[in-house]
């Protein structure tokens, strides 16, 4: 089952936008949703409460915006990540690369630590376009093993599966080994992916 593709990218965001929306992100991670005042978004910032209020009315409208622009640097990100490569398994290597970096060291981990609901909430509500961005992004991969296997891949299940993978490692974090793992899956990533999905590889049939 193919993935449906995402929309077309919104304009990008103005340089002052994108430091609010930083700031927010960390004075989230400091004090929780419930707490955040625009005040702690100014001095997380260092914008002027003229800037602030230029872009945003309240505080609801921040926390708005912070959703969107991590789901969106998200979707940007694996979409770069995987068209830098033209053969379809570094593609997916790459994907993957990415999605491992992006859950350790991008994704405001500590969000989710002091202020749990808020996180889960994005969860939610965005678990479905970074399904559709990762099978975006993974789209010529499928095309390249549905010729190897001879048979269409059920996309949607590889898709959520590698999504459901990483989201569980901002709940229990992974360690050194399954990280590894993850990242030197490459290597046997079409006889992994045919096992996924159920597939028998041609050369294996009796």
């Amino acid at each position: 089952m193919a993935t449906t593709p995402v929309s077309a990218p919104a304009e990008p965001l103005s340089p002052s936008v994108i430091k609010i929306l930083e700031g927010a992100i960390r004075a989230i991670g400091a004090r929780g949703a419930r707490r955040l005042s625009m005040s702690d978004v100014i001095e997380a910032s260092g914008v002027s409460r003229g800037t602030l209020y230029k872009y945003f009315s309240d505080k609801n409208d921040v926390l708005s915006a912070v959703s969107e622009f991590v789901s969106v640097n998200f979707e940007n990100g694996v979409r770069e990540a995987a068209a830098a490569h033209r053969d379809p398994i570094e593609r997916f290597r790459a994907v993957m690369l990415f999605y491992s970096a992006y859950t350790q060291d991008q994704a405001p981990a500590r969000v989710l630590e002091f202020e749990p609901a808020f996180h889960l909430e994005f969860f939610r509500t965005h678990f479905t376009r970074h399904k559709m961005a990762v099978g975006d992004a993974l789209a010529q991969t499928f095309d390249h093993l549905d010729g190897l296997c001879r048979v269409a891949l059920d996309r949607d299940v590889v898709v959520e599966s590698l999504v459901r993978m990483q989201l569980s490692t901002l709940i229990v974090p992974a360690d050194p080994r399954w990280t590894g793992q993850w990242d030197a899956a490459a290597e046997d990533i079409t006889s992994w992916i045919m096992t996924l999905a159920g597939i028998v590889p041609p050369e294996q049939e009796t």
